[in-house]
C-alpha cells in the first residue's frame, strides 16, 4: 500500500520550544484525505471488500500499470491485503484512530468529509463486496471485469453500471430503505430475479420481457449471450430500478 496523508499538525509549543501540555482536544474542522495506491504484485485476479459507511463513494476504471487501485479516501484508509494464489484480496475501511471526528463530521452534517474516490485495474478479473450506510454510491463497472459483485447497503442511493465485456457478471443486492438503479449494457443479456417486500421496483419489460408468474425477468437469448449478467435483487422499502 502506497499512500500520502496530508499532515494535521503537532501539539503547540511554549516559548522554550518544548510541547505545550493539551488540555483539551478540539474536533478538527477538516478529515484527513488520503491518496493511495494498491499494487498488483503480479496477481491475475483480485477480491476488494469494501466497507463505507457515510458520504459519497466513487468506483470506476482508470488505475496505472502495475496497480490494483488508486484513490483519495476521505476519513484515511485502513487496508489489509493478503495473496492466495493468483488471487489479490484486499479489505479496506475508513481508518479506526478516525472514528471520532467521522462522527462528528456526519452530525455537523460535513458528509463530503468522508468521500472516497477510487480507480480499479480494467486488466484482471474482480469480485466486490461493498458494503455501504448512508451513503451515495456511483459504482461504473463498465470497462472492467467484474465477475462477482455483492452490494449490501441501508438508507442509501447507488447506482451500479454493469461491465460491457465480461463474459458472465453476477450481481447480488440487499437494501433496505434505498433507492438501488441498475444499469445493464446495451449488447448484454440478464436475467433478474426481484424479491420485493414494501419496494417500488422498475423493470425494463421491453428488454428484460417477465417470465411466468414469479419476479422473474430474462432476455432472449440469455443462455447464449457473450456477454450476460444474472441480478439478484432482495430491497425492503426502497426502490430498485434496472433498465
Amino acid at each position: 500500500l502506497r499512500g500520502f496523508q496530508e499532515p494535521l499538525g503537532g501539539c503547540p509549543e511554549d516559548d522554550r520550544g518544548l510541547a505545550a501540555p493539551a488540555v483539551a482536544v478540539p474536533v478538527r474542522d477538516h478529515l484527513p484525505r488520503e491518496q493511495a495506491a494498491i499494487p498488483l504484485d503480479g496477481a491475475t485476479e483480485a477480491a476488494l471488500k469494501i466497507h463505507h459507511g457515510a458520504g459519497r463513494l466513487a468506483i470506476g476504471a482508470g488505475a496505472g500499470p502495475g496497480d490494483l487501485l488508486s484513490g483519495t479516501f476521505g476519513g484515511g484508509l485502513d487496508a489489509t491485503t493478503t495473496r492466495d494464489g493468483a488471487v489479490l484480496r484486499v479489505a479496506m475501511r475508513v481508518k479506526e484512530r478516525n472514528v471520532g471526528d467521522l462522527a462528528s463530521s456526519v452530525l455537523r452534517g460535513k458528509f463530503d468529509a468522508l468521500n472516497w474516490d477510487m480507480v480499479l485495474s480494467p486488466h484482471v478479473t474482480l469480485d466486490l463486496d461493498l458494503e455501504t450506510g448512508a451513503s451515495e454510491s456511483r459504482i461504473v463497472l463498465t470497462d472492467l471485469k467484474a465477475r462477482d459483485v455483492r452490494l449490501k447497503t441501508g438508507a442509501s442511493a447507488t447506482t451500479i453500471d454493469l461491465p460491457e465485456a465480461a463474459g458472465l457478471t453476477r450481481l447480488w443486492v440487499d437494501s433496505g430503505a434505498a433507492s438501488v438503479k441498475v444499469r445493464v449494457p446495451g449488447g448484454v443479456a440478464a436475467r433478474i430475479r426481484l424479491r420485493a417486500a414494501l419496494a417500488g421496483t422498475r423493470v425494463d419489460a421491453v428488454r428484460f420481457p417477465r417470465r411466468g408468474e414469479a419476479q422473474v425477468y430474462e432476455s432472449a437469448g440469455f443462455e447464449t449471450a457473450a456477454n450476460r449478467a444474472e441480478i439478484d435483487v432482495d430491497t425492503g422499502v426502497g426502490s430498485i430500478e434496472i433498465s
